[in-house]
């Protein structure tokens, strides 16, 4: 079969498993994705089926399938794809990041970001480590789900027998006072996950950006940590807070002279 035979076959697949109760509930718990209705355990299975199927199904060829799943950016052909690719395994080490570029702009959900990060492109850039520029550029991209991306590949980065601490640091260094709480959730959890690799790395970390870490950064991401040196960073964060406050009430300007809020910086 043609990777545009197997794409449609795909399609068909989803639509005959799909269910409109699921999809009134996904719409809650995924917004802002395209859903079908299709569970994730049976997209699993599927997914099981589909690499059984075709197991002389070149990872290149698959890549072509992805690329056609993810083109649609419906959340159920994006899963499908990417559970589907995590079963190549170890092949996946060989995955380019030119390859990976082209499935970002599908992601605009939690999930379908978090399944591809940590099931697929974690596998790639451990196998080359040359590939954390890719998600270094992504830390300042506009969309909140391509700064997750990279976040949540960091996590994985630190999972499964692999350890990249001080890549994953990096990557969480610009993310820390992120405007968005999408982003600061997942820079805890990279955070979390890299502390049970290093923990005495993490907590240094934490500790020379308290100023700018912000407190459910700190608070997720240090949870890891022994229980009396997470105490010190959170009392070292409630004293900075509480002295920036009392530095601001001694040198408030007259009412008269008020400045108003500033507006909300903008990421480039």
């Amino acid at each position: 079969m043609s990777t545009a035979a197997i794409a449609a076959s795909v399609r068909a697949g989803l639509c005959a498993r799909a269910d409109a109760t699921v999809r009134e509930k996904l719409a809650t718990v995924v917004p802002g994705a395209r859903v079908m209705g299709v569970k994730v355990p049976e997209l699993r299975a599927f997914a099981s089926e589909l690499r059984a199927a075709h197991r002389a199904l070149p990872l290149e060829a698959m890549c072509d399938v992805m690329d056609a799943l993810a083109a649609s950016g419906v959340r159920e052909e994006v899963l499908i794809g990417t559970f589907w690719l995590a079963r190549y395994g170890k092949s996946l080490e060989e995955l380019r990041w030119s390859r990976i570029a082209r499935w970002l702009p599908a992601l605009d959900n939690w999930e379908t970001c978090d399944q591809l990060a940590m099931g697929v492109v974690a596998r790639a850039v451990d196998g080359d480590p040359a590939r954390i520029r890719g998600l270094q550029r992504l830390t300042a991209a506009r969309s909140e789900w391509m700064r997750r991306f990279a976040l949540a590949t960091a996590s994985g980065l630190n999972q499964k027998g692999r350890s990249h601490v001080p890549e994953t640091l990096a990557l969480c260094a610009p993310l820390l006072d992120d405007p968005s709480a999408n982003v600061r959730k997942a820079v805890g959890w990279a955070l979390r996950q890299a502390s049970q690799k290093d923990a005495a790395a993490v907590e240094a970390f934490l500790a020379s950006h308290l100023a700018r870490t912000h407190r459910t950064v700190l608070r997720e991401g240090s949870e890891k940590l022994p229980a009396t040196r997470r105490e010190v960073l959170m009392r070292r964060a409630a004293a900075g807070a509480g002295a920036g406050k009392g530095a601001a009430a001694t040198t408030t300007p007259a009412r008269s002279r008020r400045r108003p809020p500033s507006a909300p910086r903008r990421r480039s």
